[in-house]
């Protein structure tokens, strides 16, 4: 198993099948956070994804106003972690599914971008879509994910056709 470059930190072993291939990492993403009720993310799964240094970031669209000039959230993977696994222990999040629609590659040496379309629920409530946006480096033989920036599709913002199943 590779282990991360040298100016990172220490993170859970990854399967060799999550990390060893564009296809398997996204794929574990989706799964690692996705749970049922009485469960929660798989975050061991989840950190062995991403390098240590890798920043999330949350775009909500519609809230840059004077009220709420910032209208994006970065965070630690740790950070993410804790957040949502407070959530989950006060039973505010008690069910989340987040599944691929599309997907688009780009990749160059060792370097990728993947824009991936999902559908997400929480608590078998109303069903949302949006876009990941993964910037992913190869070390060695594994994959590492180093920054993922996401938003939801609003309806003054609808995701383009290019980004949706084709029918």
């Amino acid at each position: 198993m590779d282990e991360p470059p040298p100016e990172t930190h220490t993170r859970p072993a990854s399967d060799a099948h999550d990390v060893d291939s564009l296809d398997g990492i996204v794929n574990a993403l989706y799964a690692s956070v996705s749970f049922e009720h009485g469960r929660g993310p798989d975050w061991d799964r989840f950190r062995g994804l991403f390098d240590p240094s890798a920043v999330m970031v949350r775009v909500q669209p519609g809230v840059s106003d004077k009220r709420h000039p910032d209208h994006r959230e970065l965070s630690s993977i740790d950070d993410y972690v804790a957040r949502t696994t407070a959530a989950v222990e006060t039973g505010a999040l008690t069910a989340f599914t987040e599944r691929e629609l599309t997907r688009r590659t780009e990749v160059f040496a060792d370097l990728a971008q993947v824009f991936s379309t999902y559908e997400r629920s929480a608590d078998a409530g109303e069903v949302r879509r949006g876009i990941n946006s993964l910037q992913l480096v190869r070390h060695g033989e594994r994959w590492w994910v180093v920054s993922l920036a996401w938003t939801d599709e609003t309806d003054g913002g609808l995701l383009p056709s290019r980004y949706l199943p084709r029918s």
